[in-house]
């Protein structure tokens, strides 16, 4: 005897206001061969890039990283290299940039952390990494062009400029040392990567608080009050930061 079976619809089963799931593209496919071989190209051009600085400047860049653990070595030598730093800042700003960009599209294939930029899901991968690059560039230069303002108003340009190069000497000085991290995050799968992630973050962690403190003793240097040192980091280092990272929190 032959049964014969009522076929349903899916609106019938499950009601008129079901919807069929679809998977997130960023966790149906998971590793950096989604995101193309222009990505590592990229990537591995960057980091090559990196090397070349490294090696060419490679005096400067000692200096650089001992400085950060002597404040005395930063006062007295900073005239020896200022060309050079000049230049290292430069460089490392466009290398730094770029791999901060590059990692933003990495986290659309990472699965624990790519719903960090669900708001940001309907822009292409290359779309989010240039967005971001964009953004970092018109954070620093808005920045830089706002301490210059402040600078003239006030009166206090070298102070000003002397603000601005202690950060970016911070900024190459972080690069350089987690550089090899960004790497690996970059181009790594599995463990190596959070490993990486985590150890990234915590040296950048550290790299921030020794900029803090060396701001601090700038201004207490220049006889400005702590209200003053607070109004800079509100207003030209958490601000826009905070701006920047407001699709991430969004998500």
């Amino acid at each position: 005897m032959v049964q014969s079976y009522d076929i349903i619809s899916a609106k019938e089963l499950f009601g008129e206001a079901s919807r069929l799931a679809v998977q997130s593209t960023s966790e149906a496919v998971a590793g950096i061969s989604s995101l193309g071989l222009l990505y590592q190209v990229t990537t591995s051009v960057i980091a090559l890039l990196f090397l070349f600085v490294l090696v060419r400047y490679s005096d400067q860049f000692r200096y650089l990283l001992l400085s950060f653990a002597n404040r005395n070595i930063k006062q007295s030598e900073m005239h020896i290299y200022a060309a050079e730093l000049r230049n290292i800042k430069i460089f490392m700003s466009f290398i730094g940039i770029s791999f901060l960009a590059l990692f933003v599209m990495r986290l659309t294939v990472i699965e624990e952390l790519c719903h960090l930029l669900y708001p940001l899901y309907g822009i292409s991968t290359w779309g989010i990494g240039l967005l971001f690059f964009g953004a970092l560039w018109l954070m620093i230069l808005g920045e830089r062009f706002a301490l210059y303002l402040s600078g003239i108003v006030s009166e206090q340009e070298k102070f000003c400029n002397e603000i601005w190069n202690l950060k970016m000497l911070h900024f190459a000085a972080t690069i350089t040392i987690i550089a090899p991290l960004l790497v690996l995050m970059l181009l790594a799968e599995g463990l190596v990567v959070k490993i990486s992630l985590y150890t990234s973050v915590s040296l950048c962690f550290i790299s921030l608080v020794l900029f803090i403190k060396e701001s601090f003793f700038l201004f207490r240097a220049q006889r400005f009050s702590i209200f003053h040192w607070i109004l800079y980091l509100c207003a030209l280092e958490i601000f826009p930061l905070s701006l920047l990272m407001a699709p991430i929190v969004r998500g």
